[in-house]
């Protein structure tokens, strides 16, 4: 994790409320990685990775796979295991995603053709 100074106190400060869901990585124990703005997996990604925590840090990886986990075959996401898949969850994962370095992976080719062929 190289963080310039200036922004490690922030950076503290969300790694400091990864549990606050219930469960690890910013996500309830059920799994829900939206759940919990603007403390959640998703929007603690960006945060991260804005304040620059590289998308090779072993906790950035952890997120990755958090999110790859909510893959579906067809291509979409399903970022909370009890709700309904939408299109806007498939784009922010996939959006997550592409900043953490996945964009060649071939899951997310099928997301991008899935979302091409909705449009």
């Amino acid at each position: 994790m190289d963080i310039e100074k200036q922004f490690q106190s922030d950076v503290d400060k969300i790694l400091a409320r990864r549990y606050d869901n219930g469960a690890d990585y910013w996500t309830t124990p059920d799994k829900r990685l939206c759940k919990g703005s603007p403390y959640s997996a998703l929007n603690c990604a960006f945060m991260l990775l804005e304040l620059g925590m590289e998308p090779s840090d072993p906790l950035m990886m952890k997120i990755a796979d958090l999110f790859l986990s909510s893959w579906r075959e067809d291509g979409r996401f399903k970022l909370s295991p009890q709700g309904s898949i939408y299109p806007c969850n498939t784009i922010n994962a996939a959006n997550v995603l592409c900043h953490l370095g996945y964009a060649s992976d071939q899951r997310l080719q099928k997301t991008f053709y899935y979302l091409l062929k909705i449009a």
